[in-house]
């Protein structure tokens, strides 16, 4: 049994792919008794007689009373060992684990350079409230009242918002199937089609980091907790949302969510997105959790392996799933631009998937700087406002958390 860094204790399971976790064993004691001598035991069938002089001239230890010892210990020790087995299983698998209400911040707020000075004071040092600017249907005309807030002041020349001026709008709110766009959020959804794979490009820019958020199964952190991609989203009022790295199937690997840490144990590599909007990724045995927290961090995602070694695609991968697979990856242009890559797989006919080094190509021709690889196979699913925008795999399945994108405004997120 393991400790977080917050201190609640969880059960250790391990897992050999993206999809699944190995079958837990479970370890126990054999059960013993000889009711006539309490100095003669039997261990699985195998006697161990005291030696002493007064056990030896017992004589109570009769052969008929062996016998019917024998059958008797087994059965105990099978009833045990069920019961044992049963509250293994509930516990580990059935019942939530590892639940805190929050964890330890290591996010500050960015600095005036990247955010106008008069947007700042709305912001807190932790996570804030989720509110949601309402989102007009598609092909209807966007509102005074679900406009974002704006300024009045002319936006610092160093924001993203002055960087990607072009991509935002003036207020009005832009929305169909592949598009959504105001004056903080720019987001175009593009279907692909390469060799035999489908695959879904987001192409992402923010006005600040805290538009590009995660959120967990039953909005709690821990073990054994799940939903459906679509019903997170839903709960977050998310625009877009992706699977994010299932932290929930194992007990290791760092985990910071929104700016708050839950736990500090490593898992091999990893992607750290910090407040000022830099993404990186890590190879595994290559870091320490309290070195990564010298710096602001508003997220780190534990699955991977990462794809790009300095932009550059890669042939080697720290995973043995590298076969066709349905795949969701995260990219990294500069800070404030970003993408999602959904790639469906599984689907004779449809789409077989990709590999690790194709998904690594496909980034390194996109001119990312930076990718990783989140968990994919059934898991793998991309929603636009309340619809799924793939073919999953068999449907989908539940999972433990989600990556999405929200406004943000004067007010907050």
């Amino acid at each position: 049994m393991k400790k977080q860094a917050t201190g609640q204790p969880v059960l250790t399971t391990s897992v050999t792919d993206q999809d699944q976790p190995d079958t837990d064993t479970v370890r126990h004691d054999r059960l013993a008794t000889a009711k006539e001598n309490p100095q003669a035991h039997d261990f699985a069938g195998k006697k161990c007689v005291s030696s002493s002089p007064a056990a030896a001239a017992d004589g109570h230890y009769k052969q008929g009373h062996r016998r019917l010892a024998l059958p008797l210990v087994i059965l105990l020790d099978l009833m045990l060992t069920g019961a044992g087995l049963v509250t293994f299983a509930l516990f580990h698998h059935v019942l939530p684990q590892d639940s805190m209400a929050s964890g330890r911040s290591v996010y500050q707020t960015l600095e005036p350079s990247v955010v106008p000075e008069d947007t700042l004071s709305s912001l807190e040092t932790t996570v804030l409230s989720s509110t949601t600017t309402t989102a007009t249907k598609p092909g209807t005309q966007a509102t005074e009242s679900n406009r974002p807030e704006t300024s009045a002041h002319e936006p610092d020349p160093d924001s993203w918002q002055s960087r990607f001026a072009g991509a935002f709008t003036d207020g009005r709110i832009i929305q169909s199937d592949k598009e959504y766009r105001s004056a903080n959020l720019a987001i175009t959804i593009e279907r692909r089609k390469q060799d035999d794979a489908v695959y879904y490009i987001a192409d992402i820019y923010l006005s600040n980091i805290e538009q590009l958020r995660t959120a967990f199964a039953s909005e709690t952190y821990g073990r054994g907790r799940t939903d459906e991609v679509l019903n997170m989203a839903l709960a977050s009022k998310a625009i877009l949302a992706i699977s994010g790295d299932y932290y929930g199937i194992r007990d290791v690997g760092i985990v910071v969510r929104n700016g708050e840490l839950y736990r500090d144990l490593p898992y091999d590599d990893i992607l750290i997105l910090y407040a000022d909007g830099r993404m990186e990724t890590k190879a595994a045995n290559t870091y320490k959790a309290e070195e990564l927290f010298r710096d602001s961090v508003w997220q780190v995602w534990s699955f991977g392996p990462m794809l790009l070694d300095q932009g550059n695609p890669m042939t080697t991968f720290n995973s043995r799933v590298n076969p066709d697979n349905p795949r969701c990856a995260i990219g990294y242009y500069e800070p404030g631009h970003y993408c999602f890559v959904l790639v469906d797989g599984r689907q004779s006919g449809y789409s077989n998937g990709m590999t690790l080094t194709e998904l690594s190509r496909l980034f390194a021709d996109l001119k990312c700087q930076a990718a990783y690889n989140l968990d994919g196979g059934q898991s793998a699913m991309m929603t636009f406002f309340d619809q799924v925008v793939n073919q999953p795999y068999d449907g989908g399945r539940k999972i433990s958390d989600i990556v999405y994108l929200t406004e943000w405004t004067q007010t907050g997120h």
